[in-house]
């Protein structure tokens, strides 16, 4: 009796396949090549030197982030190993419009859209708040030799 509903069963699973089509985040992955020397030492990164701090990429005049919105740096922890750090676009993937997502003032592993309210949490990876619900986009860091780059 079964082989008499397979064909159906086929065809039920395709249309709903289709019909859940998963959308992209809206923020296009971007590329960056950028390498913080001795970045414990900088004193523009100084809240880098502690698990849990953060701080926005100071990239002079060179554009970094989708429409140049930025990017956010985070100290994950101290261990001296080729993971201590992530990075962040600022681009707030609700709409991928041209606000940046900001370092709250009282936490500092979240970053929160002033324009949609949305927030994101840097230590876990994923949206805390909507109404935004992808991720932020994540840039590859190395730390080595007490560089940071940036990829």
């Amino acid at each position: 009796m079964l082989h008499k509903y397979r064909h159906f069963l086929s065809i039920a699973l395709i249309i709903t396949l289709i019909s859940c089509g998963k959308k992209d985040n809206p923020v296009p992955l971007t590329s960056i090549n950028y390498v913080i020397y001795n970045v414990e030492s900088d004193s523009r990164y100084s809240n880098l030197r502690v698990s849990g701090g953060s701080e926005y990429l100071k990239a002079g005049n060179i554009c970094v982030g989708y429409n140049c919105n930025g990017v956010v740096l985070y100290r994950m922890k101290t261990t001296g190993e080729t993971d201590d750090f992530r990075a962040y676009d600022r681009t707030c993937p609700y709409e991928a419009n041209d606000y940046s997502m900001v370092i709250d003032e009282h936490w500092s592993y979240i970053l929160r859209c002033p324009q949609c309210g949305s927030e994101f949490n840097m230590e876990g990876g994923f949206m805390e708040k909507g109404p935004a619900y992808y991720p932020l986009r994540e840039f590859d860091c190395d730390f080595y030799n007490g560089d940071l780059r940036l990829y």
